[in-house]
């Protein structure tokens, strides 16, 4: 009877955090996809949902898009954002300020620079991005696996190719 009651319990623990996850939700955490969106004119972006892993009760997540129309790349997070970091491989971390709610975007320099980086071979991203009221999201990491062949869609996509 015990053993009973523990596995139910555990399958309505499994179907009410399965009934939690956001409706439409699409984009597999932790891998790269190509997307193309015409809301503001064409725009094909590479991104990725980057996870706190399964030590994160939480629900922890950030979004690393680079978008190939306006060539930034952009750290999407739940809060207000005030600064992101990335850091590529074991390169120092760079930041930016230029934030608007939930959203850090780097500069199209520092973009740039950012991309060659990780399309010379950089193979994992560590992103961490502070809040109002001293509240800080990561440092989360991903693998940079992927993101070459995403990004070359991308751009063919954006050409229309």
């Amino acid at each position: 009877m015990k053993r009973s009651v523990v596995v139910g319990l555990g399958l309505c623990l499994l179907a009410a955090s399965a009934s939690a996850q956001p409706m439409g939700q699409n984009q597999p955490p932790n891998q790269w996809v190509m997307n193309c969106n015409y809301e503001k004119g064409k725009d094909c972006t590479v991104s990725a949902m980057i996870d706190g892993g399964p030590n994160n009760l939480l629900g922890t997540f950030l979004i690393v898009s680079y978008s190939v129309a306006y060539t930034t790349l952009t750290v999407v997070a739940d809060g207000i954002g005030q600064r992101a970091s990335m850091q590529i491989d074991n390169w120092p971390f760079v930041s930016t300020s230029i934030c608007t709610g939930g959203t850090c975007s780097y500069d199209q320099g520092k973009s740039a620079e950012l991309l060659q980086t990780i399309l010379k071979g950089g193979s994992s991203l560590t992103v961490q991005l502070s809040t109002q009221a001293d509240g800080m999201v990561g440092p989360l990491s991903n693998t940079l696996q992927g993101f070459a062949a995403q990004y070359e869609r991308a751009v063919r996509a954006q050409q229309g190719r």
